[in-house]
């Protein structure tokens, strides 16, 4: 998942410092819900320790105490590091939600879920391809443990806006 819309850096400001904007918030909470609805419940929410990216993940995660890992590595990581993350996790972790940055989250999706002779998983993987909207989720399922996850073994099974796209 992409953090939701973040302000510009400011003044004397860093990227790693930005806050997310009114609409920002917005896209996360929305985000949350429309996980809940899905039925999407994470055992884990992995984040950046960027601001932009703790704030869309306490607003996603909002009153239901879902746990929490702020990884650092996960700030401005490419899609193989994003990867290594998500190799680390847990046996015990069934699903989890990596709320990261442009443009590794789409690079890691597309990679996990590889060509499709579908026509409709080739279109969300087209989708994937033009890269994450804020506060969008693309939601991958395979077979095996996070230390199996290698590229072309998810099934893209959805692209989640906040919008309930």
């Amino acid at each position: 998942m992409r953090h939701g819309a973040a302000a510009p850096v400011g003044p004397g400001g860093t990227d790693h410092a930005r806050a997310l904007t009114a609409a920002g918030e917005d896209e996360a909470t929305a985000a949350g819900a429309l996980l809940r609805a899905r039925g999407l419940v994470p055992d884990l929410v992995v984040t950046s320790d960027a601001l932009r990216a703790l704030r869309t993940t306490a607003l996603l995660v909002g009153d239901d105490g879902w746990p929490v890992r702020v990884e650092p590595d996960v700030y401005e990581a490419s899609p193989q590091r994003l990867g290594a993350v998500l190799g680390r996790l847990p046996a015990d972790v069934a699903t989890a939600v990596l709320v990261c940055h442009e443009p590794g989250a789409s690079g890691l999706s597309v990679a996990l879920a590889g060509p499709s002779a579908d026509p409709a998983a080739g279109a969300l993987r087209g989708r994937l391809m033009a890269g994450l909207r804020t506060a969008e989720a693309a939601v991958l399922r395979w077979d095996g443990g996070w230390d199996d996850l290698v590229a072309a073994t998810a099934e893209l099974v959805e692209v989640l806006g906040p919008d309930g796209a």
